[in-house]
């Protein structure tokens, strides 16, 4: 009955922001470890576990010549952008990208849609220029599917009436020197903060189910009681001087 006396008084009354530092350093051990441990997996899983992979960056303009519009540049350089939609999706029907994985004997196997998840096709707000990354743990196929889309994405719009004769390449995609995922510094430092938020949720819910009293203070701050006299000692000392 005291004891569910004194969770009450405690959920009632709250916890200062000293108790809260008292409860941390207390367990400092517990916080220390925990989050040690955490960042090593980290550590572990982001250097060793999983595979870096590498983005192959390339461009491709879609230009609309004046002659064609019988108007203005202005008129051309609209229709232009109007376009950049029409090729970001055609760049990733099966009619380009089966002709992709023919071209390329290590897409063999592969279906389109595992194809289209390794590409990012964007653009940039009124400018008809259309960026194409590409990323797989292989950083010189990264650089050749890049490429070969931007071929055969051409050699299939001679086709359509919207797209031909108007995609231009920028730049094509090199080899990239550096991987780009995963973000090796980021993850140590997430790693290290989840083990530091799952090491103080420990102590806070060991905490929590922990109902005895740590001094005479406390047992005069929740039971509302004047203590007279305290033994010291653990129990395990005193059962040792008996």
């Amino acid at each position: 009955m005291e004891e569910q006396k004194y969770v009450q008084e405690s959920v009632e009354q709250g916890i200062s922001l000293t108790e809260l530092f008292k409860i941390v350093w207390d367990n400092i051990t517990i916080v220390f470890l925990v989050t040690l441990w955490v960042t090593i997996i980290g550590v572990i899983y982001t250097f060793v576990i999983i595979e870096p992979s590498y983005t192959a960056k390339a461009s491709v303009a879609i230009e609309v010549s004046v002659t064609e519009t019988t108007t203005s540049d202005q008129s051309a350089l609209s229709i232009s952008q109007n376009l950049v939609a029409t090729y970001k999706a055609f760049a990733l029907t099966d009619l380009v990208l089966d002709a992709v994985i023919a071209e390329i004997p290590e897409l063999t196997g592969l279906t389109t849609d595992q194809v289209a998840s390794m590409i990012t096709i964007s653009t940039v707000t009124s400018v008809p220029i259309i960026d194409i990354a590409v990323e797989n743990t292989d950083k010189e196929l990264a650089a050749e599917i890049a490429n070969v889309l931007i071929v055969k994405s051409i050699e299939k719009a001679d086709n359509y009436l919207l797209l031909k004769d108007r995609l231009n390449p920028i730049d094509y995609a090199k080899v990239p020197a550096n991987p780009s995922a995963p973000n090796k510094t980021l993850n140590v430092i997430i790693s290290f903060l989840v083990g530091g938020i799952l090491s103080l949720g420990i102590v806070f819910v060991k905490e929590l189910f922990n109902n005895k009293f740590q001094s005479a203070s406390d047992m005069e701050k929740y039971l509302n009681i004047n203590v007279i006299a305290t033994v010291p000692g653990t129990v395990k000392e005193r059962k040792l001087v008996d």
